[in-house]
């Protein structure tokens, strides 16, 4: 009797093993179950969730390596822009082999293409796998698990779902079959769930794992990719397991072994995992381009070819200079025009110490820089002209809280000058003279609408700024000077790619287009005049001579700064098509050893410019209407201005004896970090001259005092006399050279 009991379960269980048994118990409770799954959603459908739509999942989604494309669609720069996930760019479905969307819907959900977000089937499956003392399978579908993903109130609690959560997993995956493609759904799916580790996505899995683009992955690749979607974290030894027993599935008749799968992984596992290496051409522009909007794969406005020969240039002049503690420099070249960012080099690159700095946007002291936009205020409201004389002798200027008394580089004077002559030969009295006479506030407004930011209020700096002691970028003062060449009009820089063709305004959408991208600050004469003195070599040869490094065999105008006690140095200018900026000095603030504008920047500058300009033309600017020129002078105006000035000097009509003007008594002199050694001179001069007089230095007769001197510099104490023919003292000053 026991036996035959014993005899009828193992009957009994032999004949529900039987595969045709099971199979019509699954096809009878197919429809059963899922009118189960209706009504048990019913009662969980009273919270109602939105989906975003296919599209927007897409424009929302940011891969955490952002790849950036030069102007001709070349490999920029990559920018890692999170570092919580590893993502790549979106990649489509359809762009993937068959057998690799064949894997991983025989792993993940086999009957993807019939179901409607529910397999029940597999519901059933995994229940008689329970049953039958195995395992409890996965029963979540490929669109139950997107939807997982798209709603944070489905993710799993102490990494289960609760009951609630599985009825509104399932409610939402039926829902989103309504609304989106089997082919949305899918590449969705790919691109948002994680394979292992940091890797999110099939394209970062398929990079990071076997260094390819995901539609070039072979079989084997498939399949381990596919197991690693329900098991990241699995040994090799099991994911090798599951990938074999799915391509022996695959497979079928044909399938020989897995020693070539298992090779594959122990290459990819024991490996060490890393992307195929990112261009980096531009890693300070990149960052800058993703917070103005650029998006992955998009055109900048760079330019690759120009962006290497930038780097060559600044590491072969900046190498040089490391004895003088220069130790970095940065340069900016922006298109006239259209305001394009053609080169973005924020340091020297893997030469720099602070290759993680930004130094284009780092604020420092403008030193001299800031002079032509005094000078441009003045002409704009039609108190200077390039004729008009300034004097550059000693001076108090009453200013809040004291008396400031500016003093040139070379503490020596010219006397009666030129406003072309002082802003070309970067004269410092005449440019703080020249600010005195301007209202403060409505100079600091001028500059903030050039774009300059966070300037602090009038009285902080007063006349001072005039040599350039607030703090600005080179970003801000490269585009400034760009106004210079485009009529006295200011337009934001750009780095999304354009032609750089200008496009004519009458072909413009409309006049609020034309006002928000570009903003007159000066009139175009003003702008004319001030670039032909920054373009005039003669203006600037009482300073820099001749021949320097600002000299060109094109049109080009040009400006030179050096910050107080040497900490930076300068060198702005723009030819016909191109504005260059260039800073050097080093990013810890740390005074230079003498190397000023005209020797640190300057040269860097030039090398940009020859460049530039090797196959393009550059051309003086065609004076506008109502700009005339005057011969005698040699000197630009503009018309029915001929002859004002501010300030003309004294001509001494007295009997009196004459004196020395320049150098005043008890002066003490040093050396001009931004003039050539060969260039610094003290000028000695007189309020009037007279026949038989003679200069004496220490007792050593100079030569006949009948014309201004320029003594060369040399360190020491000094007595300079002025003697008449019979060698009786006139008068006499002291002075020190340091």
């Amino acid at each position: 009797m026991g036996g035959s009991s014993f005899q009828g379960k193992r009957v009994w269980k032999s004949f529900f093993d039987r595969d045709y048994f099971r199979d019509v118990i699954l096809l009878f409770w197919k429809e059963r179950f899922k009118f189960l799954f209706f009504l048990l959603c019913c009662n969980y459908s009273i919270s109602i969730f939105a989906f975003p739509s296919f599209e927007e999942v897409r424009s929302s989604y940011l891969p955490s390596d952002i790849l950036l494309l030069d102007r001709t669609g070349e490999k920029l720069q990559s920018v890692r822009t999170s570092h919580n996930y590893r993502s790549l760019s979106w990649i489509p479905s359809g762009s993937l082999a068959k057998h690799t969307i064949d894997a991983i819907l025989l792993s993940e959900d086999k009957n993807f293409r019939e179901h409607n977000g529910v397999d029940s089937l597999a519901f059933i499956g995994s229940a008689w796998e329970k049953l039958r003392g195995g395992t409890l399978r996965g029963g979540s579908t490929i669109t139950m698990q997107l939807v997982s993903l798209l709603d944070e109130d489905l993710k799993p609690e102490k990494g289960r779902r609760s009951f609630s959560q599985k009825m509104k997993q399932i409610q939402r995956a039926m829902d989103l079959e309504e609304v989106w493609s089997k082919d949305e759904i899918l590449t969705a799916y790919l691109n948002l769930i994680y394979f292992k580790g940091e890797l999110k996505g099939i394209h970062s899995a398929s990079a990071g794992l076997f260094q390819k683009d995901p539609g070039y992955l072979s079989p084997n690749e498939s399949y381990i990719l596919s197991v690693l979607i329900r098991a990241p974290e699995a040994s090799l030894e099991k994911i090798i397991e599951r990938a074999c027993f799915l391509k022996k599935k695959t497979e079928g008749k044909i399938f020989q072994d897995c020693d070539s799968l298992e090779l594959t992984a122990k290459e990819s596992f024991f490996g060490r995992m890393e992307f195929p290496a990112n261009p980096s051409f531009a890693p300070q522009f990149g960052s800058y381009a993703i917070q103005k909007g650029i998006s992955n794969g998009e055109k900048t406005s760079l330019s690759k070819s120009l962006q290497e020969k930038i780097v060559k240039i600044l590491v072969s002049h900046i190498s040089p200079l490391r004895s003088q503690n220069v130790t970095d420099g940065a340069v900016l070249v922006l298109h006239n025009r259209t305001g394009q960012v053609l080169g973005y080099l924020g340091n020297q690159g893997s030469a720099s110490e602070v290759s993680y700095l930004d130094l284009i946007q780092t604020k420092r002291q403008a030193g001299s820089t800031l002079k032509p936009f005094v000078y441009a205020q003045s002409f704009q409201e039609k108190k200077l002209t390039p004729g008009s004389i300034l004097n550059d002798a000693p001076t108090d200027i009453p200013v809040f809280r004291g008396i400031y008394r500016p003093l040139n580089y070379d503490k020596s004077y010219q006397g009666k000058v030129t406003v072309k002559q002082s802003l070309g030969s970067s004269l410092n009295i005449p440019a703080v003279r020249t600010l005195s006479y301007l209202d403060m506030g409505k100079f600091i407004n001028t500059l903030s609408r050039l774009g300059f930011k966070d300037l602090a209020y009038p009285e902080f700096y007063g006349p001072s700024l005039a040599l350039g002691t607030a703090d600005v970028s080179l970003w801000e003062l490269t585009n400034a000077y760009r106004i210079f060449a485009n009529s006295g009009i200011y337009s934001e820089p750009k780095v999304r790619f354009e032609e750089l063709s200008e496009t004519p305004k009458e072909k413009r959408t409309s006049s609020k287009e034309i006002l928000s991208e570009e903003n007159p600050i000066f009139r175009p004469e003003v702008a004319f005049l001030i670039t032909s003195i920054l373009s005039d070599r003669e203006a600037r040869a009482l300073t820099f001579g001749w021949e320097n490094h600002l000299s060109t065999s094109f049109f080009t105008a040009v400006k030179t700064g050096t910050s107080q006690d040497m900490r930076d140095n300068w060198c702005i200018g723009y030819s016909g098509e191109y504005t260059v900026g260039v800073w050097v000095g080093n990013a810890k603030g740390l005074p230079m050893k003498d190397v000023s504008g005209i020797t640190g920047a300057a040269p860097i500058w030039r090398d940009v410019m020859e460049f530039l300009h090797s196959e393009t033309p550059s051309t003086y600017p065609k004076p506008p209407k109502n700009i005339s020129y005057n011969t005698d002078k040699q000197t630009y105006y503009e018309k029915g201005l001929e002859d004002e000035s501010i300030e003309t000097i004294q001509v001494f009509k007295t009997k009196t004896p004459p004196k020395i003007i320049s150098p005043a008594d008890q002066t003490v002199f040093a050396d001009d970090p931004d003039i050539p050694k060969g260039r610094q001179k003290i000028l000695f001069k007189l309020n009037r001259y007279e026949k038989n007089s003679n200069w004496s230095l220490n007792k050593k007769n100079l030569g006949p005092a009948a014309e201004p001197f320029f003594w060369n510099l040399e360190k020491g104490n000094f007595h300079l006399e002025l003697l008449d023919q019979s060698g009786k003292v006139l008068d006499q000053v002291s002075f020190e050279v340091r």
